[in-house]
């Protein structure tokens, strides 16, 4: 009787522990929306759920056709799986801490670049995160185009700005770095910055932004006006 005790207990609580183990199958906090598209919606989503982001995919149709959800009793996973119902082709996955926002049609030509391997990318001691981000665009260029010596000038930074952990990243993806300043950070997440059909044409497009803010911080506002800019 006592062995069937030890067992049905730990059946009762293995599901507890799993969930909190893997942040998508907890509880989500009841979540409502209305009047802004789908990339906003799943912005606000996550940003209530303290949980960072990437949205690797934005069209027109995700910005501005606006969605409506109420979203009561499900775990993150469930509100997930529902809000991206609004959008065809989209998916999502946990990975390094990050939940991505992908679709089937995202450009190969970005998805190749976040893939690309860094060999050594190193972030000092309480680096902000703009300049680690400009560090990681620049080892990237230096990646891709052999040509290119190195980069001159300097990158002015915000003593506001958050602060990323340092460390010294061996053989990561630009993708992974990515994850690693925004979870050791406290940042949002990050978003690409235009149309699937220009994004990853380095250096004519940009490859990423840094999400700073919460939506009604003017920072939130000016990217989110930006990236509508460039659609």
């Amino acid at each position: 009787m006592a062995s069937r005790a030890i067992v049905c207990g730990f059946l009762f609580f293995a599901p507890l522990v799993y969930a909190q183990n893997n942040p998508v199958d907890r509880l989500a906090s009841d979540f409502n929306s209305s009047g802004i598209g789908l990339t906003e919606t799943l912005l606000r989503f996550c940003l209530q759920q303290n949980l960072p982001i990437a949205v690797e995919y934005v069209d027109r149709a995700s910005m501005d056709e606006l969605i409506a959800v109420n979203l009561q009793n499900k775990t993150v996973r469930q509100s997930l799986d529902a809000i991206l119902r609004h959008g065809p082709g989209y998916s999502w996955r946990l990975r390094n801490g990050v939940i991505e926002i992908t679709n089937r049609l995202v450009s190969k030509r970005a998805e190749s670049q976040f893939d690309t391997v860094i060999r050594v990318f190193t972030i000092p001691d309480n680096e902000t995160t703009k300049i680690a981000s400009v560090m990681l665009w620049w080892k990237l260029q230096l990646r891709l185009d052999k040509t290119l010596k190195g980069f001159a000038g300097d990158v002015m930074g915000d003593a506001r700005a958050p602060r990323v952990k340092g460390a010294t990243l061996h053989n990561r993806t630009v993708r992974e770095i990515l994850a690693y300043i925004v979870v050791n950070s406290g940042e949002e997440g990050w978003i690409v910055p235009g149309p699937p059909e220009c994004v990853g044409f380095t250096p004519y497009c940009g490859l990423w932004v840094l999400i700073e803010g919460e939506p009604t911080d003017p920072s939130y506002k000016t990217l989110l006006r930006g990236i509508c800019e460039n659609l």
